[in-house]
């Protein structure tokens, strides 16, 4: 394989983690066949086969790409396991049985890849253990996934905050981020950016405002309601505040 290839090994040695573990491996395997996404099944190629393709720093990046995607579904099937109370490769032997199953778990394991906080990754395996076990469960948490996939805790701790203005207390027509904020006052100036993204997944929605001085007026939708219900189901709507709200935020840009 000549030299540069053996320095290769070099490289993947000195990024973080190193290898990637059967497990992982066919995990990833899975989401690739579901997905149609062949990128998540590369972390199972030997990095001696893209050795004599690329540069020494072209193959330590894509390596350390690789074992990012790898370790969040580690951390995903470490997730699983305690959320099952059981050994996830007993959990899957158990649950996984046709090729429904299967489409469950490689979605599942899909969205843990790009899962960049513990709060994702605990909702990822909190619903797919529960899904798993309750079969009628299954479209409706896929659903709620392919929704939820790019948002992370200050989405979730922002949505917390806005649900209660429009379901309790007779709900309010329309809110802004002023008011979601004066609920929720750990938000900030990022107030300004969550409901707008929000409102992209669809789970609020710009109205016009009834008096000319308001700005930037939002409504929480149909399917905002049904996410921040589901979110409080499960345990993970992150109706929080203090330091264990700023400690979830913090997680959405490891």
């Amino acid at each position: 394989m000549g030299e540069f290839a053996k320095r290769a090994g070099d490289v993947v040695a000195s990024t973080a983690g190193g290898t990637v573990g059967p497990l992982v491996t066919a995990l990833m395997a899975t989401a690739a066949v579901v997905t149609r996404n062949p990128a998540l099944a590369i972390a199972s190629v030997p990095t001696g086969a893209l050795a004599d393709a690329m540069t020494e720093q072209g193959i330590q990046l894509v390596t350390r790409t690789l074992l990012g995607s790898a370790e969040r579904v580690e951390r995903f099937a470490e997730a699983v396991a305690e959320e099952a109370g059981q050994p996830v490769e007993d959990f899957i032997a158990e649950h996984v049985i046709d090729a429904r199953d299967r489409e469950f778990l490689g979605r599942m394991v899909d969205a843990a890849t790009v899962a960049r906080s513990d709060w994702k990754t605990r909702l990822l395996a909190r619903a797919y253990v529960r899904g798993a076990r309750d079969g009628d469960l299954v479209d409706e948490t896929e659903m709620f996934v392919s929704v939820i996939r790019d948002l992370e805790p200050p989405h979730a701790r922002f949505l917390a905050a806005t649900y209660p203005l429009f379901v309790t207390g007779g709900g309010r027509p329309y809110t802004n981020a002023y008011q979601v904020a004066g609920v929720d006052k750990g938000l900030g100036p990022a107030s300004s950016l969550l409901w707008r993204h929000l409102c992209e997944r669809g789970i609020f929605k710009e109205t016009t405002p009834e008096r000319r001085e308001e700005v930037d007026i939002f409504r929480i939708t149909d399917l905002g309601v049904a996410v921040a219900e589901w979110l409080r189901e499960l345990g993970l709507g992150l109706g929080i505040s203090g330091q264990a709200a700023a400690s979830e935020g913090r997680g959405a840009g490891t």
